[in-house]
């Protein structure tokens, strides 16, 4: 059903080789231009490091290759703001998460990396960061990251917040969803949405409701519940088309920015209950950007990553997302209550998870069926 077992559980295998010393292992073997460049801009002092790298990413042609897992609309948009900015031609390569990933461990496997700078969900990024693809960024714009969104060789750059989601011409104000809980509600049997791929949410609300105290068996007769009021459906995107056309009265998680974007847009949807502000915890997500060690166009990628952490959170809001830094005029938390994000548990996660929910869905009816 899912392929991010697979593609994760190979970047997993690469890790192992690479400590072991087998064969196979991702090349990771130093590039003396790229190392330079790096350093070079490292060495400087903070408010100098920006003038530097623009003097150097002139020398290397001003281009930069980005892998990334944003949709297109908010990709092209990102990277025409970075290219006006500095005069920078970005070429864009997006796919889902694991598709990302995959790419470019093949390219680090075969000596010729693709990508400058990656952009993708926290649990690629870690594989990134774990198989030692990524360089040390040391600029500025790491001072305006809270701490819980720095980690080794990447920064989070987004925050995608989960939040149940609804159509308000079919679900009434009296029948909004208060807690995760109420999704096991019996009024809700046909009603909710499930997306195949969300074991990290699984996983954040089981830990949550362990932790609330809850024993395993409740929490278990929980989860049966919600998937007897569901059924399944593949990307967000499309769910959200779903909700938007009445196809689906409500989903049990959607992002918050899918649900906002559809919303401004017309559809009569929303994340919110009639008040306003939601008491559902509020799981944000991080997204990451981080550098290619071996990169063809190091002086970019660091500019890149630079600016997406200032300048580009601007940009970031603008197009409706959540930034991870703070942002005047930033809304895209409001009426949210955030609850921890557990990147820690599920960074260090053997795929458990996937089958875990993989097995709670088996079964279920798709969407439209």
């Amino acid at each position: 059903m899912r392929t991010r077992n697979t593609t994760l559980a190979l970047a997993g295998l690469l890790v192992a080789a690479a400590t072991t010393g087998c064969g196979g292992a991702v090349t990771t073997a130093s590039n003396a231009k790229t190392d330079g460049t790096y350093a070079q801009i490292a060495a400087l002092p903070k408010d100098q490091q920006v003038a530097k790298a623009k003097e150097l990413a002139q020398k290397e042609g001003r281009t930069l290759s980005l892998y990334t897992s944003m949709t297109a609309d908010i990709a092209t948009p990102i990277a025409q703001a970075f290219e006006k900015q500095y005069g920078i031609h970005v070429s864009v390569f997006r796919g889902n998460s694991e598709t990302v990933l995959q790419r470019a461990l093949q390219e680090a496997q075969a000596g010729k990396p693709g990508a400058d700078t990656v952009e993708t969900n926290f649990l690629e990024m870690t594989a990134l960061s774990d198989n030692n693809l990524l360089a040390d960024f040391n600029g500025s714009s790491l001072d305006k990251v809270e701490a819980a969104g720095k980690f080794a060789h990447w920064t989070a750059s987004r925050l995608n917040v989960f939040q149940p989601a609804w159509n308000t011409d079919l679900i009434k104000p009296a029948d909004e969803p208060h807690s995760w809980e109420d999704l096991a509600l019996p009024k809700y049997k046909g009603k909710l949405t499930l997306e195949v791929s969300d074991s990290d949410w699984f996983e954040n609300v089981t830990k949550y409701w362990l932790d609330q105290g809850k024993s395993q068996a409740e929490v278990d007769k929980l989860w049966k519940a919600i998937v007897a009021n569901s059924k399944v459906s593949k990307g967000h995107t499309t769910m959200m088309q779903f909700l938007s056309a009445g196809q689906s009265p409500m989903e049990a998680m959607n992002y918050t920015y899918i649900t906002d974007r559809a919303a401004e847009k017309g559809a009569p949807v929303t994340h919110l209950p009639q008040g306003g502000v939601s008491k559902i915890p509020a799981f944000a997500r991080p997204n990451g950007v981080g550098m290619i060690k071996n990169a063809q166009h190091p002086a970019g990628a660091w500019l890149f990553y630079n600016w997406l952490l200032t300048d580009g959170q601007k940009e970031l809001v603008k197009l409706g997302l959540t930034p991870s830094t703070k942002v005047p005029g930033d809304k895209s938390l409001n009426g949210l209550t955030l609850v921890p994000f557990d990147v820690k548990g599920l960074s260090k996660d053997n795929g458990s998870w996937d089958k875990k929910y993989d097995a709670l869905l088996r079964g279920a009816a798709t969407t439209g069926s």
